[in-house]
């Protein structure tokens, strides 16, 4: 389960929650560039944000939690897909290029902050949890319950797993696979619940 911010992010930000909030996530990143996630203190953050810890805490309960805040910006500035209006057809292949898109965007920063983090690390889970959930949440939203008789969260968790599977194997582990290859991956390893 992700951890929750202490401000709620679908409320309107004042201009100084969002300039405090930049500033925690430039510093997350900038220190990311550098060493693993295992190595930034709380201290480093909030010297290199510009704010005291009083502040930090006012936003985040720990690290992990200005982590997951970094993946919710990061995955802000891609479109994100309304699944329940496409084709049912179309469904996967949408959420995968969502997520991918949200990858790709960020081919530079992901590959400079991967290569100070080993891939079992606290890093990697985080945005591995992010990823899924996110995937999970779209799945969600429009499983075809009249398809399955199975418990719609069931098919969600599994059609997340495995787009996670997919964009992890192309994006975090280096297998460069275009589009189509992706989406291919994807329903050869759903057929079995298709």
């Amino acid at each position: 389960m992700l951890t929750v911010m202490k401000k709620d992010l679908n409320a309107k930000l004042t201009r100084g929650t969002q300039r405090t909030l930049d500033a925690f996530f430039d510093a997350m990143m900038t220190l990311l560039a550098e060493k693993s996630f295992a190595d930034i203190s709380v201290n480093e953050l909030c010297e290199r944000a510009g704010y005291p810890r009083a502040t930090f805490y006012n936003y985040f309960e720990d690290r992990d939690d200005l982590l997951t805040y970094c993946w919710i910006a990061l995955s802000r500035q891609t479109d994100s897909a309304d699944l329940a209006a496409v084709d049912s057809s179309r469904r996967v292949d949408v959420a995968l290029d969502s997520m991918a898109d949200l990858l790709e965007s960020n081919t530079a920063l992901l590959h400079t902050v991967l290569a100070n983090n080993p891939p079992e690390g606290p890093l990697f889970t985080s945005l591995h949890r992010f990823i899924e959930s996110n995937a999970r949440r779209l799945m969600l939203t429009c499983v075809d319950r009249d398809r399955f008789d199975l418990p719609a969260d069931l098919i969600a968790d599994h059609y997340a797993n495995t787009v996670m599977l997919v964009l992890d194997w192309a994006y975090l582990r280096g297998h460069t696979l275009t589009r189509a290859q992706l989406h291919d991956y994807a329903h050869t390893l759903l057929r079995g619940v298709e």
